[in-house]
């Protein structure tokens, strides 16, 4: 895997971490994605940055905590309905959210 500043491959491995994703739920139960992944060694000495987080394309998004498809789910339901009424249309879907919740996805949407 490429160092995101200096772009060299490396594969030296200094630790590893787990990272939890809401998925879309299944049945109507939540599905929760449970990743180990590894933090790796850059090994070009002069680069600024020693050390960089494995990620994974299409999965998950730098500091997401939903899928991207649950994300889309409840960007549809607040841009809809926002609130109250958003947070009871996702738990009738089995995503149980907040109202704040629901509001700050809203108005974490670029602006059209």
């Amino acid at each position: 895997m490429p160092c995101p500043t200096c772009g060299i491959a490396t594969g030296k491995v200094h630790g590893y971490y787990r990272r939890r994703l809401a998925d879309s739920p299944a049945g109507g139960a939540p599905v929760v994605l449970e990743l180990v992944l590894r933090r790796l060694v850059c090994s070009n000495l002069n680069c600024a940055r020693q050390t960089f987080n494995e990620q994974v394309p299409g999965l998950a998004e730098r500091y997401a905590r939903r899928t991207p498809l649950l994300a889309t789910l409840v960007g549809a339901a607040a841009v809809a309905l926002a609130g109250r009424a958003g947070s009871a249309l996702l738990a009738a879907a089995g995503v149980l959210l907040s109202r704040t919740a629901v509001l700050g996805a809203l108005m974490a949407l670029p602006s059209p």
